[in-house]
């Protein structure tokens, strides 16, 4: 994961679109129970009404001749259907054959049962003859198949509606929150590379006016405070390396002529000379820090291969380096001194910790160079944290913590980075910018 990115699972606009999706689907539910209970009753009252309409048309047709039920026209065409008539005991006196899921409850409401009943896909309602006088029953029946089919399709298009319409919310929510966050997210891709290659920039929006200019300006503002952070760093290295150079200077001459004097043994004369090659990578590795410092040498480029081999031919590790074959041709636009300097803590660190050899790999990744060391060794601990903080460094390891934080700080004032690739085994990896035009 790269400084300034966010995992996915806690992307702002990835939440926010869960949450429009969460609480338009519970409002889709409840509009949807809403709109079904309503039609559900909207259902049962039309199909009460009908019953109603049915009693009062039986009740127009018949009559009443000494007390009892009776119908002057057998032809009528309201007993055609499932109307029925029962005098006081009961029996039915008008109305077709009832059917046989019916037999049942319609005996039931002819002997005075009073009110609504649903049994499988018919309603029932039984009402006197004559209200106030105990004359008869009128019996009515409804298939509600067709009600209840249509009650069905209602469902079934509200459920379609209601996805559709979560789906599209989502969606326009989702495209709404991308096209608002968008300038979030590059702005801080861009404050993020800008504060590791251009401190000096500024998205310069001028006084805040609305959420997305007053992050401008709070991004401007800690630009600022990085930009003087490395600025003050950049002064104590170069500092602290000329004022090295003077005693530096004296220790290596002073080598010099002792290794000079006449009649000096091997042995001596070997310790001078070690002596002298010391003061010699010393001053290397300071006029590396003074030119990372003052930013120079940007338009030099670094044949990696050559830099590789360099560094496998150099003395004094505990272990040998190995090459992989694969970086011939490979050029960094970087000076070579400095991306040497940024891989040599890399390569001492596993070197300290390897087992049997140091590898060394190289490779181009778009418009990058990436260099790999590793070892095999135990790998990096979980404990230990950021490896390139100064100070932090293995409970087991002698060092003081500081050689992988300088190796990244190297690769990054050249425009690139020092990474862990992988904890076990380890293996630690510095990218530059690649050479555009390769000679």
């Amino acid at each position: 994961m790269t400084d300034g990115a966010l995992p996915s699972s806690a992307s702002v606009r990835r939440r926010l679109v869960a949450a429009t999706a969460a609480i338009s689907t519970v409002g889709m539910i409840v509009l949807v129970v809403v709109v079904l209970l309503v039609a559900w009753g909207t259902t049962d009252h039309e199909m009460d009404q009908v019953l109603e309409t049915r009693v009062a048309a039986v009740r127009d047709a018949a009559e009443v001749v000494a007390g009892r039920p009776a119908v002057a026209d057998p032809d009528d065409p309201t007993f055609d259907t499932s109307n029925w008539i029962a005098d006081p005991s009961g029996t039915l006196v008008a109305g077709p054959k009832v059917p046989s899921e019916l037999r049942g409850v319609v005996a039931r409401l002819a002997h005075g049962g009073d009110g609504v009943v649903e049994v499988g896909s018919w309603r029932l309602e039984s009402a006197p003859l004559r209200p106030g006088a105990a004359v008869g029953w009128v019996v009515v029946a409804i298939d509600t198949g067709p009600y209840r089919s249509g009650l069905g399709r209602l469902i079934a298009a509200s459920v379609v509606t209601g996805v559709v319409v979560v789906a599209g919310v989502t969606l326009l929510a989702g495209l709404i929150v991308r096209r608002a966050l968008a300038p979030v997210a590059a702005m801080t891709a861009t404050a993020v590379a800008w504060s590791h290659e251009r401190p000096d920039r500024r998205f310069g929006l001028g006084a805040p006016r609305d959420e997305i200019t007053g992050l401008a300006a709070v991004l401007d503002g800690l630009l600022d405070r990085v930009d003087r952070a490395i600025r003050a760093e950049q002064r104590l290295t170069a500092e602290v390396a000329h004022e090295l150079r003077t005693p530096l200077t004296v220790m290596r001459g002073e080598a010099e002529l002792g290794a000079a004097t006449p009649r000096l043994r091997k042995a001596e004369r070997d310790r001078f000379e070690r002596i002298v090659a010391a003061a010699d990578d010393m001053g290397s590795a300071m006029t590396t820090l003074l030119d990372a410092a003052r930013g120079s040498g940007s338009t030099a480029t670094a044949d990696v291969g050559d830099v590789l081999a360099a560094l496998a031919a150099r003395g004094g590790l505990a272990l040998p380096i190995l090459v992989v074959p694969g970086a011939a041709g490979l050029v960094a636009a970087v000076p070579a001194e400095v991306l040497s300097r940024a891989l040599a803590p890399l390569i001492d660190n596993a070197a300290r910790h390897g087992r049997t050899a140091v590898r060394l790999s190289a490779e181009r990744q778009g418009d990058r160079v990436r260099v790999t060391v590793a070892d095999d060794g135990d790998g990096v601990p979980e404990e230990v944290g950021d490896v390139f903080e100064p100070g932090v460094r293995d409970a087991a390891s002698e060092g003081a913590g500081l050689g992988l934080a300088l190796a990244r700080r190297l690769a990054r004032s050249m425009g690139g980075d020092a990474v862990l690739v992988s904890r076990a085994p380890a293996v630690f990896g510095v990218v530059v910018p690649a050479e555009t035009e390769v000679p």
